[in-house]
């Protein structure tokens, strides 16, 4: 149920799939958490909110949401398939050297949106690594009010204490209805994630819930 749940949730983006998911829908989809249920940068109140009719809000949209969805998702099928914890970090570390790769470069807004990214498949994602007269114009709105207007890159707002906003503004031409002019936004602090803590926080809250043993062997977790 949970893994049916989590891979809805990344795909009824529209109300295309409105049809699908009444059909699906259960009570129990309320009565989901996720197994970080202190972590900021993700809507806690999501599960909760969940309608039997689909509503734009039935689905994850922002970038840490969805990785956390498909956090969860690797785990609970390794628990599913018998694998260990230590099977999955393995199999992390050998196969996916480019995901790790784009983990560790990879900051997110305290809101969940990703404000820097070296992933060759999320062009235009976020801010550029530097800033220069290409670059639309932003502006950074410090925690106590001072305004500070310019063409920033990552590396200039990498180190902005918490709370300070920063907007970006420029021409997107995504839709069909045509170009319009889109404002950007995040808020500090940034922060990466790491796939392999997360493998074995939501390890130990899904196998607490299933009563699914942890492997025994803890040689390759570090």
């Amino acid at each position: 149920m949970a893994v049916a749940i989590r891979t809805l949730l990344l795909n009824c983006l529209t109300t295309h799939y409105a049809p699908l998911w009444s059909e699906v829908f259960t009570p129990d989809f309320t009565q989901q958490r996720w197994s970080q249920p202190h972590n900021p940068r993700l809507p806690q109140d999501f599960f909760a909110r969940l309608t039997p009719a689909w509503q734009r809000h039935c689905a994850l949209r922002t970038d840490y949401a969805r990785r956390m969805a498909l956090v969860e998702i690797d785990v609970l099928v390794a628990q599913a398939l018998g694998l260990t914890l230590d099977e999955l970090l393995l199999v992390y570390r050998v196969q996916f050297p480019v995901m790790q790769q784009y983990e560790r470069d990879t900051w997110y807004d305290l809101h969940g949106r990703i404000v820097f990214t070296n992933s060759k498949g999320l062009v235009g994602v976020g801010l550029p690594r530097k800033g220069g007269a290409a670059q639309p114009r932003a502006r950074l709105t410090l925690p106590e009010g001072t305004v500070r207007d310019g063409q920033f890159g990552w590396e200039d707002v990498q180190g902005l204490h918490d709370g300070t906003v920063v907007q970006q503004w420029g021409q997107d031409d995504t839709l069909p209805t045509g170009p319009y002019r889109k404002e950007r936004r995040w808020v500090a602090p940034f922060a990466r994630a790491s796939r392999e803590d997360d493998y074995r926080t939501a390890w130990a809250f899904f196998a607490a819930q299933a009563a699914v043993p942890t492997s025994a062997n803890n040689s390759l977790q570090r």
